[in-house]
């Protein structure tokens, strides 16, 4: 029986000479609304700085400022620079999966520096780099069924990873490093409980009854629900198409991780990596608010205070945490900016691209999958 996720196809972008589905229009970047943003992440940061700093003793970290180790912050560099790489890999993989166009790495790299410069400076926070990506899906040919089911399994997709990851450091924390429990237990239960429920929910019955399309908007908000964590099942059980989307989130979380793990090492903190994980994974649960500026500040005070918890002296966390904050946040964002004042250009390229697939397929693809 067909589970329907929705058709590839432009029925819904008009004819000649008829204007477009507001989605797929480019989002608009105000030069207000940057400088907006830009000043609130100043005031942000400067108050983390400033609180932080205080419990920590100022001299202390300016002193241990002038000691950082040019070399590994190179390091910290570069691993900001396979993050971006990873999630733009799993969203080229995303797209293609399952008949979709084939992306360029540069297109799909473009899509995502503007999805989070716009995420850092809309007032919606995370909601606009997830409307930039559904603006891409959508300007690849997707319906607005099958852009949401899309978008929703690469998220889902994403974090399942980062569940992996979270409960894989807490594990060998808690059996190598006697990681305490308040820090290891949570992960422990609740990842294998989350895995549990996803199993249970994308049984072929369930997904079958639930997945069908229609019905009032708890229904349809189900059925999409569903769909994508179908799509996500899928995608782990398709060795050749579906698991570099997984492979590429690896990578994505691998660089943020690898960038902490770097910065500590410059200003002297020489952690072992399954503690930098566990910390990593436990202060980005900060994150998960989608409040601009705040949920990031949070992040930062959250894994600041972590570290300490693992042996690393307060004025060496706090500073590691800014200079990771800096090369993840400022660099990314310059860009990101370029990118989304660029979109109208990526939004053509994306419809190209298309193009090009329908026509060397000799149809339109499509994105409905079937059960084996």
């Amino acid at each position: 029986m067909t589970v329907p996720e929705g058709e590839v196809g432009r029925t819904e972008a008009g004819g000649p000479g008829e204007p477009e589905p507001a989605e797929l229009r480019e989002p608009q970047l105000t030069a207000t609304r940057v400088l907006l943003g830009l000043l609130i992440a100043l005031v942000v940061g400067a108050v983390l700085i400033v609180g932080i700093g205080r419990l920590a003793g100022f001299e202390n970290l300016t002193e241990t400022l002038r000691e950082g180790d040019k070399w590994w912050l190179a390091i910290c560099a570069v691993g900001q620079v396979v993050v971006f790489a990873g999630y733009a890999g799993a969203l080229r993989r995303a797209i293609a999966f399952e008949g979709g166009p084939r992306v360029e790495t540069g297109l799909s790299l473009r899509v995502v520096l503007a999805s989070f410069a716009l995420s850092q400076l809309f007032a919606a926070g995370g909601v606009a780099g997830l409307a930039v990506t559904y603006w891409a899906l959508r300007r690849v040919g997707m319906d607005r069924r099958a852009a949401a089911v899309r978008l929703i399994g690469l998220s889902t997709a994403v974090y399942l990873v980062f569940g992996v990851i979270g409960w894989v450091a807490a594990l060998l924390s808690l059996v190598l490093a006697k990681a305490p429990l308040g820090m290891t237990l949570p992960w422990l239960i609740g990842i294998p409980l989350v895995l549990f429920l996803a199993r249970w929910f994308t049984e072929r019955g369930r997904v079958e009854r639930w997945a069908q399309a229609g019905g009032g908007i708890v229904r349809q908000a189900l059925s999409t629900g569903v769909s994508a964590a179908w799509w996500v099942r899928r995608a782990t059980e398709d060795r050749t198409e579906g698991r570099p989307v997984l492979g590429w989130a690896l990578l994505y979380w691998a660089g943020d991780i690898a960038s902490l793990w770097a910065a500590l090492h410059a200003f002297g903190a020489k952690p072992g990596i399954i503690p930098i994980t566990l910390v990593y994974a436990t202060g980005y649960l900060a994150q998960s608010i989608p409040i601009p500026f705040v949920a990031t500040g949070g992040m930062d005070a959250a894994t600041t205070f972590a570290l300490t918890a693992i042996g690393v002296p307060l004025e060496i966390a706090l500073v590691a945490v800014i200079a990771h904050r800096v090369f993840a946040f400022w660099i990314p964002l310059v860009p990101g900016l370029i990118f989304a004042v660029l979109l109208p250009r990526t939004g053509h390229a994306l419809t190209e691209a298309a193009t090009v697939t329908e026509t060397s397929a000799g149809s339109s693809f499509s994105a409905r999958p079937t059960h084996s």
